[in-house]
């Protein structure tokens, strides 16, 4: 394909990014456009796993995220009273083997703009429309700017606003697999040491970590339930149903409750999947958790993303055109992203034990899921381009 392409990429998170590095290096012009005032900083921790580990060395990136992982060295389980049930040590409680690395969302973020500090990069611009034509897509953006470009490649996550105005709701489904995540950050009053401290019980778990930062903790909540907030995209609602499903369930649950409101950074949404038959219509592409995230109970949204990038910019830069690239970017990533949504959806229903689990019990669980996560994690072939 010629590279002449001039190439949209909205969301400066990670498949953006990602994205407009290999597309740059195969001669592309791409342009990153996000819809907030800056990449958003901090957030809570992901994973480098399989063969998205193999994508980070060929970007020159690996040593970097390396040198920014996280540094926890234990997690430690506790019942309802607060007692130490047992504790683990090492990479075992993160389900991480070999090469694989786990890094703070931001600091990751920070490390991919870094590789395209050379394209031009927008802030504060949300897409208003997108219009198709035979040889080109004409974005109006918010702010009143108009663009023509040769493509349109969204990586706006899982609430993809672009998504919802190219493809109709016969193209895609949002699947909810009756779990919800909400993170924030707190003053790290358990003066934890580089450990997660967790309490696992009624289908539910609370935790907290504390890792480089001593003065600051990250509250995490997960819970399986068949009701949802009376407004699931409105903060004051969500956080009402957390109280609803956490207060008096134990441990630290009322305090960690207590200092929900004073977080400038808090997170909460429902456990779910974007089910696509393809990513692409037209001109116009879906890459990352826009079109195929896999849960955040899989631990594989940052590796689907980093993969999907490669393997999109890969095929745009081997094809004729942008139809038989968008053709063989479907075809290709299809078992990889099958893997590993299946692998979430089977945490999703593995997980959240009804009793707290012994040291025994948590082992044998974690063996099964270092099985099943090694298959889904390596369940593609990078082509070389």
């Amino acid at each position: 394909m010629p590279h002449t392409k001039k190439i949209l990429v909205i969301g400066a998170s990670v498949a953006g990014p990602a994205l407009c590095y290999w597309l740059n290096h195969y001669g592309f012009q791409p342009t990153l456009v996000e819809k907030n005032q800056s990449t958003r900083k901090g957030g809570y921790a992901i994973d480098l796993r399989g063969i998205a580990v193999d994508v980070a060395k060929q970007m020159g990136i690996y040593d970097s995220v390396c040198a920014m992982r996280t540094s926890l060295q234990c997690v430690r389980y506790v019942d309802a009273a607060g007692n130490l049930l047992f504790e683990e040590h090492g990479e075992k409680g993160g389900f991480r083997q070999g090469d694989e690395v786990e890094i703070v969302r931001g600091d990751l973020v920070d490390i991919l703009m870094k590789t395209i500090t050379d394209i031009p990069c927008f802030y504060d611009h949300a897409i208003e429309s997108l219009t198709q034509h035979d040889d080109h897509v004409t974005v109006q953006f918010k702010n009143g700017k108009t663009e023509n470009y040769d493509l349109v490649i969204a990586a706006d996550g899982l609430h993809s606003a672009t998504r919802r105005m190219v493809f109709s709701k016969d193209d895609y489904h949002l699947r909810n697999l009756g779990c919800y995540i909400s993170v924030f950050s707190i003053p790290n009053y358990l003066q934890l040491d580089h450990c997660e401290t967790l309490l696992e019980a009624k289908q539910k778990l609370v935790s907290i970590t504390s890792d480089k930062d001593s003065t600051k903790a990250f509250a995490g909540f997960m819970f399986r339930s068949s009701n949802s907030p009376n407004d699931i995209r409105d903060e004051a609602s969500q956080k009402d149903f957390l109280r609803e499903n956490f207060t008096n369930h134990g441990w630290e649950s009322n305090k960690l409750l207590s200092l929900m409101n004073d977080a400038n950074d808090f997170y909460f949404d429902a456990i779910m999947q974007v089910k696509m038959k393809d990513w692409t219509k037209g001109r116009i592409a879906l890459v990352g958790d826009a079109g195929y995230t896999p849960s955040p109970l899989s631990g594989q949204g940052t590796s689907l993303a980093l993969v999907g990038a490669y393997i999109l910019a890969g095929e745009l830069k081997t094809a004729t055109d942008h139809v038989a690239a968008f053709a063989r970017y479907n075809e290709l990533l299809k078992p990889y992203v099958e893997a590993n949504q299946a692998f979430g959806v089977w945490v999703s229903e593995s997980f959240l034990a009804d009793e707290p689990l012994s040291a025994e019990q948590a082992e044998e669980r974690n063996n099964i899921v270092l099985g099943i996560m090694k298959k889904a994690t390596h369940a593609i072939e990078l082509p070389e381009y």
